[in-house]
């Protein structure tokens, strides 16, 4: 996903179900080399971000305003 279409998911508020697609469509290739442990791994990730997406959504923050107001 190139910055534009993260920046589109974003707006959308479907980010983390984007990326949760893409990492199971890569499980379901790695399923037919038969790689149970990184299948495992993406299934958890996958699930992480389902979470995510139901729970939270992402706003832009402005990080050079909040270094400024940070204490030194």
């Amino acid at each position: 996903m190139n910055e534009a279409g993260l920046k589109f998911h974003i707006e959308a508020n479907d980010c983390f179900g984007t990326l949760a697609t893409v990492v199971d469509l890569v499980a379901q290739s790695l399923r037919k080399q038969g790689t149970a442990r990184e299948i495992a791994a993406l299934g958890r990730v996958r699930d992480q971000l389902m979470y995510l997406q139901r729970r939270y959504r992402i706003e832009e923050v402005d990080l050079t305003r909040r270094s400024e107001n940070a204490p030194s």
